[in-house]
């Protein structure tokens, strides 16, 4: 009996013809030069997944899988740059796109099409896929996951599976978080108390922040990434077109900072924070640091080749500025009236760096407070009322409202959950959330990315578990035209596609809750609650 076609994301249109391919009766895949990379990636997963082998070659002579460039080339990062088309007949695959990165995502839905066992790391299916033609092409054009290297190191090989990960699932952007106050994850080398000071912390807390009945674990934990580290993840995901946006968060969430630096600061000298929260300690607004900060931006910037990068501003308290000699006299200096002007002479200042560098500017919602530059690039976590006050005040946006896009949230509201931040963001809410708010400028709505914060997510087991599978659900709420998703809900496909993440080996959390060893217990990683209020935009 043929396997049901079911494929996530969804994609736009879809026609099953009836009967199945064997790709073993293939000869080759052949792709002209610019598409070879990707020939390979396909021709080593499924040599891995089912131990067929098929040459990469220019030209092919009978069946084979083609690979083909068609039409004018699309701008990058643009839905046009990644529909494809795909036809699967008993003649042979023909995969077209206009720009390679519809080809990778054309790849990705080939591979779902394969038996899941297809997806594990040595031969354990036939190398069958169904008969199909797909015309297909992203709703929006940003579809991404941000990964917290800070609150919990994540290892570099863990990211590099992500990358796979998000591959599979057609998102084109991994958004890494490499800055905060609980620790520095990457290499300056002009910089060298940042590898020596803030990539580490002596303790960590236990259990949720605001649990005074817990302590804390007196291991240390750190870890940071080299300049060789990142220029491999940057190849990594470029052969994917996977678009890597770095952040570095700044001016606040700087404890990690100010423990390597503290002459950029107020003269605190606090240690690399041991617990979570939103902490007063930020750069005092002085030439030194500012002059820190671009350089660390310009270090980031030279590893990674694309046109993003994220400076943070999230969460930035104002008090030490409110009684700072220094940011009062900056504040009369430059004609600043209140106090959130002091942020937004940081922004200011790092936009125009990095202008020069040829990046745009991604930031978060807060920047928004005291006034952004028109060409920043807001993303939006506090609720959808700010992708309205983001795109009323002219920018681009990238919804990530924390009720639905936020993966530390807990997955349901039972006792037995593991321990959360807070919130509850189930598999459904998610399935049912349009992006882009009524009534407002579409075009201004980039796309939509989910936030992995790894407070309490200590292992990459855990991130795992926190985003599968509602990343998946995400990625179709990105690409999916709204009345393909309506008429085909993804809960429906959900159950198919879990056998996938199994046969990867991804520890997600089953649709009916978690399994006995998922569970929270009684000990460190018990459910802790304290109510989750929603921002209310000003």
């Amino acid at each position: 009996m043929q396997r049901r076609i079911s494929l996530i994301p969804q994609p736009q249109q879809l026609t099953a013809e009836g009967g199945d391919l064997d790709l073993s009766t293939l000869s080759a895949i052949a792709a002209e030069p610019d598409l070879r990379s990707l020939a390979w990636l396909l021709s080593d997963g499924l040599a891995r997944g089912t131990g067929l082998r098929l040459p990469v070659v220019d030209t092919a002579e009978g069946p084979a899988i083609r690979f083909r460039l068609e039409g004018e080339r699309p701008a990058d990062l643009t839905t046009a740059a990644e529909a494809y088309r795909l036809s699967v007949t008993p003649e042979g695959v023909e995969l077209t796109a206009a720009h390679p990165a519809g080809i990778a995502r054309g790849i990705a839905t080939f591979r779902q099409l394969l038996p899941p066992d297809a997806l594990r790391e040595a031969p354990a299916a036939d190398p069958i896929v169904p008969l199909v033609e797909i015309d297909d092409e992203p709703r929006l054009r940003w579809r991404g996951v941000m990964l917290d290297l800070c609150r919990h190191f994540q290892p570099k090989d863990f990211v590099l599976k992500m990358i796979d990960r998000a591959w599979l699932h057609r998102l084109n952007v991994v958004h890494l978080h490499l800055t905060d106050d609980q620790g520095w994850r990457f290499d300056v080398p002009s910089r060298p108390k940042l590898a020596e000071i803030a990539s580490w912390r002596a303790e960590t807390k236990i259990g949720h922040a605001r649990d005074t009945e817990q302590g804390y674990e007196p291991t240390p934990h750190g870890g940071l990434l080299s300049v060789p580290d990142l220029r491999e993840i940057a190849s990594y995901a470029r052969e994917r077109h996977i678009l890597i946006v770095p952040e570095v968060n700044l001016p606040g969430h700087a404890r990690a900072v100010l423990a390597a630096y503290p002459e950029l600061g107020a003269g605190q000298n606090l240690p690399v924070c041991p617990t979570f929260g939103v902490f007063e300690e930020v750069l005092e607004p002085t030439q030194e640091s500012l002059d820190f900060a671009l350089e660390a931006y310009t270090a980031i910037a030279e590893v990674f080749e694309g046109p993003y990068i994220h400076i943070g501003g999230d969460e930035v308290p104002m008090t030490q500025w409110e009684s700072s000699p220094v940011a009062r006299e900056l504040m009369e200096r430059e004609g600043i009236e209140d106090v959130r002007g002091v942020q937004a002479w940081f922004t200011k200042a790092f936009c125009a760096h990095l202008e020069g560098m040829g990046k745009n500017v991604i930031a978060w919602d807060e920047v928004l407070d005291g006034g952004a530059p028109p060409e920043a690039v807001v993303q939006v976590w506090r609720n959808e009322a700010y992708v309205k006050k983001a795109i009323a005040a002219g920018h681009q946006v990238i919804a990530s409202p924390e009720p639905y896009c936020y993966y530390d949230h807990y997955e349901g509201d039972g006792p037995e959950e593991r321990l959360r931040i807070h919130g509850h963001t189930s598999v459904d809410k998610v399935a049912g959330w349009d992006p882009v708010p009524p009534g407002i400028d579409a075009d201004k709505v980039l796309g939509v990315q989910c936030q992995l914060w790894s407070e309490y997510l200590p292992t990459p087991e855990d991130v795992e578990y926190a985003a599968f599978p509602r990343l998946s659900v995400l990625a179709e709420v990105g690409w999916t035209n709204l009345d393909v998703r309506e008429a085909n809900p993804v809960t429906d496909r959900l159950s198919d596609h879990l056998v996938r993440l199994h046969a990867m080996g991804i520890g997600y959390r089953p649709l009916e809750g978690p399994k006995p060893w998922q569970q929270g217990g009684t000990g460190r990683r018990k459910r802790f609650d304290h109510q989750f209020v929603e921002h209310a935009a000003e």
